[in-house]
């Protein structure tokens, strides 16, 4: 979103890093990223939960890659629990989202999701807020495929210190109109394995 995130309070890294988006997935580990037929995620219908709040604003378009990034961050970030019908409208159907992250056995291991087991993770957390910022982009395209290398920075607050980062792989495919996500890759950072410079603002 954008990211495309997490993107996330979520302990450990976009469900790998705590706070993107991002925190320790479940072990379970759905089919392989589709090389193609990937499908749009249809838009979401709005509920009266008072959790979500998608129908009193407008998602963000996505007709470059700019705007793409920004979406991301928008759809990503605020309430754990919010509505994320503008997050179903940037990302296909069948995008992953997939932390990488270290094992109980010591080895780094990447944990793939679907669309709809992050949204389900990220509910869980209710409340809770955590805004995830894209802060230094590196975008690479070819015809109708992009690729963001991006360093992402969260926060509990909207102007608040980051209390992490890391980087996030991001694959992307104009469909004449805009651009949406196919997968979202990321590592947050540890002691062990820091952002390096040339990655930073």
């Amino acid at each position: 979103m954008s990211r495309i995130a997490y993107v996330v309070v979520l302990a450990a890294g976009f469900l790998c890093s705590a706070a993107v988006a991002q925190s320790t997935p479940p072990a379970s580990q759905p089919a392989p990223v589709p090389q193609s037929g990937s499908r749009p995620a249809p838009a979401a219908t709005p509920s009266n939960s008072p959790s979500e709040q998608s129908a009193a604003t407008p998602c963000l378009p996505s007709k470059t890659l700019d705007e793409l990034t920004k979406a991301l961050d928008a759809a990503i970030s605020g309430p754990a629990d919010k509505d994320r019908t503008c997050m179903r409208q940037l990302f296909y159907l069948d995008a992953r989202f997939i932390p990488v992250s270290k094992t109980r056995e010591g080895a780094y291991a990447p944990h793939v999701l679907t669309l709809d087991a992050w949204i389900e993770a990220m509910q869980k957390r209710g409340k809770v807020l955590f805004y995830e910022r894209q802060v230094k982009v590196k975008s690479e395209t070819y015809g109708h495929v992009a690729h963001l290398w991006s360093t992402y920075e969260l926060r509990a607050t909207p102007e608040g210190e980051a209390t992490l980062r890391g980087i996030n792989s991001i694959q992307a495919v104009f469909d004449g109109a805009r651009w949406r996500v196919t997968q979202i890759m990321w590592e947050a950072e540890t002691p062990s394995e820091r952002v390096p410079e040339q990655y930073l603002p």
